[in-house]
Parts: C-alpha cells; structure tokens; sequence
C-alpha cells in the first residue's frame, strides 16, 4: 500500500475508532483497548492502565495479565498535539514476551490541560489522553484511547 494510501486509509479508520471511542474513558481515568482481528472478531478491554515513560506507553489489563508496550518514535506536533509513530510493540501475556509486527500506525497524545483537535480531524482529544492506532502485520486492527495514569520523565 502507498504512503498516501495508508494516511487516507489510517485517517478513516482514526475517524470511525474515535466516534465509537468519543465518550473518552470511564470515570476511573483508566483508557479502553479494542482489538479487531483480520476475521471481524473484537475484543474488548476496558479499565485499561495507560502509563508514558519517555518513549515507552505502556498499557496494562485490568487484571495485569495483559501489558502492551509501544514504543514511539519520529515525533512531531500539530499545534498541542503530539503525533508519534509506534516503533515497535511487544505484547506480555500470560508470562510469555512477543514482540509485535506491526504495518502502520500512529499515537497521539495531548498532554495539555485542554481539549485539542486531532490532525486533520474534527474530533478533538481530551486533556492528558492519548490515542493509539495501529495495523499489525498480521491484519489485526489495535486502538486504545484513555486518560494518561502514570507520566516518568
């Protein structure tokens, strides 16, 4: 897939996930992770720990079985909000470590006090929230969206 391809094709996915994700993450600041894969199925998980450590998000089940980490790269910013492309994931579940391929994607965060409109986008990001999308090489979709819990510099 071109470039330009994926930009279109990550923009429209980025606007479809954020409608469904626009009521932002429960009370508890904890962030909701859905993941698709290449067969439609859908997985949901809520009250998602979201955790930034320099480069490192790291996202964690409710239950702790289940850790995400992204590390991010190639930053850049539009007006308040920081658009990162995921340079590698690797997945921690039951004890085991499995680092992820992954196709394309973006993270975005918004560290401010206040909402900011998404690149390109109508859709605005909360406060200190941060917004994860990627395509797996293997065709499953991820994307995550939830208030920011823990900050290290």
């Amino acid at each position: 897939m071109k470039t330009s391809a994926r930009i279109v094709f990550a923009a429209a996915c980025l606007a479809g996930w954020a409608v469904w994700l626009a009521p932002g993450s429960p009370a508890s600041a904890k962030g909701v992770t859905l993941i698709q894969e290449r067969n439609g199925t859908v997985k949901t998980y809520g009250n998602v720990n979201i955790a930034l450590d320099r480069q490192t998000l790291t996202l964690r089940t409710a239950d702790g079985k289940g850790i995400l980490k992204i590390v991010t790269g190639a930053c850049s910013f539009d007006n308040s909000v920081q658009r990162c492309l995921p340079y590698s994931v690797i997945l921690t579940q039951n004890g085991k470590t499995h680092p992820i391929a992954i196709d394309y994607g973006s993270v975005f965060l918004n560290m401010t006090n206040e909402a900011h409109h998404l690149p390109l986008s109508s859709d605005m990001l909360a406060p200190r929230t941060v917004l994860v999308l990627f395509k797996t090489a293997h065709g499953t979709y991820v994307t995550s969206k939830g208030t920011v819990d823990e900050v290290k510099p």
